[in-house]
């Protein structure tokens, strides 16, 4: 089984990550890569300017096609689209505390919740007609949080990523324009994809399997992503003091 990673400079986009300095982010994929152990091959998807920040951390480094980005999570769809087989894309701001445990079901994610913004975003997407290009938008109220994306079944995945690829077209052609979410920096891959692969889910009729299941209490591993991201910047300046 493959851990995998996902690096790049070029996309920043949400809360905090606008305006993180590149050391801070640094630092938590190189903490996430060491605290992930030697349980599975590490691998990281980076682009040719980052190529050698990480590769003492990973078994390989995999190098990421210049390509224009439309959500946060488009790193991690393109890892879906180029790996196959058994699996797991994982954050860089995810610190595992105990060996990962796989999945019974071919596909697992990090947990499943509610998300406010997410459903904010899904009545533009409706009102723009999302539903003439994926037509079971809007089954559930639910998002799936992709810090960890387990895949064990190509075809599972190779469909998710084709419908994914649908909606990243729709958002261009109809919602960006009109609302440059992007260009402020909003992250609206919170819908995009998060909300999106739970509608595309329950289409399917799978039963993901979830990696926290709502009782963990960070015991399994620790999540900083959101309001959180800033828990190590401090642990971050010490380091780099000893450094200088």
């Amino acid at each position: 089984m493959k851990l995998i990673w996902t690096y790049s400079k070029s996309w920043k986009k949400g809360f905090k990550n606008n305006h993180i300095d590149y050391g801070y982010v640094e630092y938590l994929y190189k903490k996430s890569l060491l605290e992930a152990g030697n349980q599975f091959k590490k691998i990281i998807y980076t682009d040719e300017e980052s190529k050698d920040i990480f590769k003492d951390y990973v078994d390989e480094v995999k190098i990421i096609e210049p390509r224009e980005f439309v959500f946060l999570a488009d790193l991690k769809f393109y890892v879906l689209e180029k790996e196959q087989g058994e699996f797991c894309c994982i954050d860089g701001d995810l610190f595992l505390k105990k060996d990962l445990e796989i999945p019974q079901s071919d596909v697992g994610f990090e947990l499943e919740f509610k998300d406010p913004y997410a459903l904010e975003y899904s009545k533009i997407f409706v009102k723009h007609g999302i539903h003439n290009v994926v037509p079971y938008w809007g089954l559930n109220k639910l998002s799936v949080n992709l810090g960890l994306m387990y895949f064990n079944n190509d075809e599972v995945k190779n469909e998710l990523v084709s419908e994914f690829k649908k909606v990243q077209k729709f958002y261009l052609e109809k919602v960006e324009p009109i609302y440059n979410y992007n260009k402020h920096g909003k992250q609206v891959s919170i819908c995009g994809s998060q909300y999106f692969t739970s509608q595309f889910l329950q289409h399917r009729g799978m039963n993901a399997d979830f990696f926290n299941d709502g009782n963990d209490n960070f015991e399994k591993f620790f999540h900083i992503g959101g309001p959180r991201k800033m828990f190590y910047y401090r642990e971050y300046m010490r380091t780099k003091k000893t450094t200088i």
